[in-house]
């Protein structure tokens, strides 16, 4: 027991993710940890959109926070661009993008932190931007993976993407994987433009899960059939357990994967008190019960993919030689699909001055000209882009795994199968997990600890809940 939740311990600790600075995207983590289930490593922004008086608290390490469009020369505009962390990749798309065009200068603010004070700093980056754009101001362009997105949208802060889409004749939808940017959105349009994103799923071991003499049909498999596969595994199997998790864990990640089927952005209505939800609790309890679900060795850890490196290096950092990424099972009520959750997502003010000169940076971001390693976090959204990182993937023939991970700095060579593999997978997401749901996650996490011990009824924890979010996400 104690070693494996060390290694468990270790597989998520490694997951520190580098997406937070842009940085290499490889390495093993899992998607959930026992703590409120929100280990996905990506960092939320802090507290709703709330109007008020008084000094926005926080300075940005760069500019002007309220990022006024300027001009600083004779007929030059400039876009104010504002994120939380530094960012290469969009210092070389400013770069890029300045030398094409001299009539524009694209301003990036972020904030100068540290790992002891960057809890406090996200929070003031927050609170200013926050205030910024309550006043009708804030900067023309932002990074909204540290930001309340929900909020926003129902304000009316936000552009929405589908529009501009519509308008611009020189967008072509089929240059982009349409599968993510056809379910990106949140409140029914597209407010933030998702420049890459994750995979979600699980890590199997296929070779356990073929010796307990069962098979498994990922592309469309329910919960309710994962509850049955997993009963025989854990009836005819070697593991005690089948996936590496807590109950509130599970249940929590189970709504961030249907966030829109339990919560209405734009009408701030949460839909908590409904057989949907309570069967949803009972289900993890019997699989608890049951124990499907336990921190002993499983078949399934729950686990988030970043990059094609990243693919290679975590399926081979796991507990057995042969893992294979598997989507998650989705509930009775959602189609067949795999999960994705956005990164680098931008979004427009819809109070900005320069508007159609935000939207074309965006798109020159999304283009195949702001190419990224593969081993970068992040699949980007432009589908050539992504064929030029398998390309540069298979010539350098390998991939080196992190020296603090599981690997210990061992290379993975490339399988052109389990490329093969990726490519369907990353065409097949469908399914947003929600970014900016910590808060949420808390309070299911929190309130439902009393149903799994068995102090109270599914449907007294559905109606606590329901209160909470409620309150939540109308503050």
């Amino acid at each position: 027991m104690k070693k494996m939740m060390g290694i468990l311990t270790s597989l998520i600790l490694v997951f520190t993710l580098a997406a937070c600075s842009g940085g290499n995207g490889s390495g093993n983590h899992t998607e959930g940890s026992s703590g409120n289930g929100n280990g996905n490593g990506n960092g939320n922004g802090n507290g709703n959109v709330s109007s008020g008086s008084g000094d926005p608290a926080g300075k940005p390490g760069k500019g002007d926070q309220e990022g006024e469009t300027a001009t600083t020369d004779i007929g030059k505009k400039t876009i104010v661009f504002s994120t939380f962390w530094q960012d290469d990749k969009f210092e070389e798309a400013k770069k890029k993008y300045e030398a094409l065009h001299p009539n524009i200068e694209i301003k990036l603010q972020h904030i100068d932190t540290d790992n002891a004070h960057v809890e406090a700093d996200l929070e003031k980056f927050a609170t200013t931007t926050n205030t910024a754009m309550l006043a009708g101001k804030g900067p023309d362009l932002l990074e909204m993976d540290k930001l309340p997105i929900e909020d926003y949208v129902k304000r009316g802060l936000l552009a929405d993407f589908n529009t501009m889409m519509e308008q611009d004749k020189s967008f072509n939808r089929a240059d982009y994987f349409t599968n993510i940017l056809d379910n990106a959105g949140v409140g029914g349009g597209l407010y933030g433009m998702p420049l890459s994103f994750f995979l979600m799923g699980f890590a199997g071991d296929v070779d356990a899960i073929a010796k307990a003499g069962v098979q498994i049909d990922d592309k469309s498999w329910s919960w309710d059939d994962f509850a049955q596969i997993a009963k025989k595994l854990v009836k005819d199997g070697d593991y005690p357990n089948v996936i590496a998790s807590m109950p509130g864990s599970i249940l929590t990640m189970m709504v961030t994967d249907n966030y829109a089927s339990f919560i209405d952005v734009k009408k701030g209505k949460a839909n908590f008190e409904t057989a949907a939800f309570t069967d949803m609790m009972k289900q993890v309890k019997t699989m608890a019960d049951d124990g499907v679900i336990g921190q002993e060795r499983p078949y399934f850890f729950p686990t988030q993919i970043n990059s094609p490196g990243d693919y290679l290096t975590t399926l081979k950092g796991y507990l057995a030689k042969n893992m294979s990424l598997y989507a998650k099972p989705h509930t009775k009520d959602t189609s067949p699909g795999g999960y994705f959750r956005s990164y680098r997502t931008i979004g427009l003010n819809a109070n900005s001055k320069v508007k159609q000169e935000a939207w074309d940076f965006i798109k020159f971001m999304m283009s195949e000209e702001i190419a990224s390693s593969p081993l970068s976090a992040g699949f980007p959204i432009n589908k050539k882009a992504y064929a030029n990182q398998l390309e540069e993937l298979k010539k350098m023939g390998s991939v080196k795994g992190h020296e603090e991970g599981p690997l210990h700095g061992a290379s993975v060579p490339v399988d052109d199968a389990k490329i093969q593999q990726l490519t369907g997978y990353v065409n097949g997401a469908i399914h947003q997990v929600a970014y900016q749901s910590s808060k949420v996650e808390e309070i299911i996490y929190n309130e439902s600890l009393a149903f799994f011990s068995g102090q109270k009824t599914a449907e007294a924890v559905a109606k606590l809940i329901q209160n909470k979010v409620t309150t939540y996400i109308n503050e």
